[in-house]
């Protein structure tokens, strides 16, 4: 009643297009199945039997033993025809589009509802809930996938989420070597390893010391992030203004993420849950997302003509020549100065809330910025062009940096 069996090899691949064929025949039409793909296949068999049937000297599809014979002396169809039809099927899967997958890692401290949130979002129990904290032992992963915004699109793809339930972070000196000590250590690595972290704090306990490490550790780790308050069904005596009073005060106690968006849900009555794909959607948009060099240099030049970079007492000033973003995930910004020790902590954050306020898009993920120390004459040889070819290049963009 299992059907027929298949002889095969894994590490040989004998057997292995016999049963791809049997299993694309046998497969029911769905809507997220990939459209063509079981063509591939059967291309790619059919052009390994031709491959096949030319190193043997046997008869093509189409040919007789004519055709054989006036191949032999070079007449008729020749072996590069084969071998590019070969060569055709098999680069035709590397245009095979692919569901994407984003990895959610769920941290925070000890019984502040990341299980139950979890098992809110996908409406059975993923993962063990109780009163007692400490419950979850181990990283637990979920996957969800969610169908495309457009459905009448046919060439969009359904949204993989891969959520990480981890186990409650306590303070460092709290934590002794064992079972304990593994686990904090495997939600740090779900940290590293994820797209975007759903910082979960506790809506009646507020802001403790903990929540700022971790905090810190999303931040330092570039990693986009969601600011998920949770237990808002227990907050007593809420008024029109109970929600934005309440923003201030996270905004002012996570100045580590202040630029992470903030939503506030209850795991146990399931309010506001089904907004966090929108905001993990935007998060991973912004982690991703890339600027061009004009573009940033025009809002590099306004930061700097409203607030110069300040002076040292004995006269040394920063001087900032051209940025350029170099990498995503996250955006990370170079900045060509004369001296990086004379650009300070404070500046950086004045640069990069600018940034922010010029730009929209970077709501949700941190932005890096490395400043590099270059000299005055390679700045003005690369920019002003090369020595001889009359000035191809362009001008400086900050008057100060003349």
């Amino acid at each position: 009643g299992l059907g027929e069996p298949h002889a095969v090899s894994a590490l040989h691949g004998v057997g292995t297009a016999e049963l791809l064929e049997d299993a694309f025949e046998g497969i029911v039409e769905k809507g997220s199945a990939i459209k063509g793909f079981g063509t591939k296949v059967k291309e790619m068999e059919a052009a390994q039997r031709a491959l096949v049937a030319l190193d043997k000297g046997d008869p093509l599809e189409g040919e007789d033993e004519t055709d054989v014979f006036l191949r032999r002396y070079g007449v008729g169809r020749g072996s590069d025809d084969v071998i590019k039809r070969y060569e055709e099927a098999m680069s035709a899967f590397d245009d095979v589009p692919s569901m994407e997958e984003i990895n959610i890692a769920i941290v925070g401290r000890p019984n502040v509802g990341k299980s139950s949130l979890l098992n809110t979002l996908f409406g059975s129990n993923r993962a063990i809930v109780s009163d007692v904290a400490g419950t979850t032992r181990d990283s637990i992963d979920a996957v969800m996938e969610r169908p495309p915004s457009d459905p009448t699109d046919p060439d969009a793809l359904p949204t993989i989420y891969r959520f990480v339930d981890t186990a409650g972070i306590r303070r460092k000196g709290k934590v002794e070597f064992g079972p304990e000590f593994f686990m904090v250590n495997r939600a740090l690595r779900a940290i590293r390893r994820a797209d975007v972290v759903l910082l979960v704090l506790d809506a009646t306990a507020g802001v403790t010391e903990q929540d700022r490490i971790l905090a810190q550790k999303v931040s330092d780790d570039g990693r986009a992030c969601v600011i998920v308050c949770n237990k808002w069904d227990a907050v007593i005596d809420k008024d029109s203004s109970t929600y934005d009073k309440s923003v201030k005060y996270f905004r002012e106690e996570l100045p580590q993420v202040r630029w992470a968006p903030i939503l506030f849900v209850s795991a146990a009555t399931g309010q506001r849950c089904g907004k966090l794909y929108d905001v993990v959607d935007g998060a991973v948009e912004a982690h991703r997302r890339r600027i061009s060099t004009s573009v940033l240099n025009e809002v590099l030049r306004d930061a700097v003509l409203w607030q110069p970079p300040p002076a040292r007492r004995n006269g040394a000033q920063a001087k900032i020549y051209y940025g350029s973003q170099v990498s995503t995930r996250p955006p990370t910004i170079v900045v060509f100065v004369n001296d990086p020790k004379l650009v300070n902590d404070n500046y950086r954050r004045y640069l990069d809330r600018k940034m922010r306020e010029s730009l929209d898009g970077f709501e949700s993920t941190p932005i890096r910025w490395m400043f590099r120390g270059r000299r005055v004459r390679d700045v003005t040889r690369n920019m002003n062009g090369a020595p001889g070819d009359g000035g191809s290049g362009t001008s400086f963009p900050f008057p100060h940096a003349v």
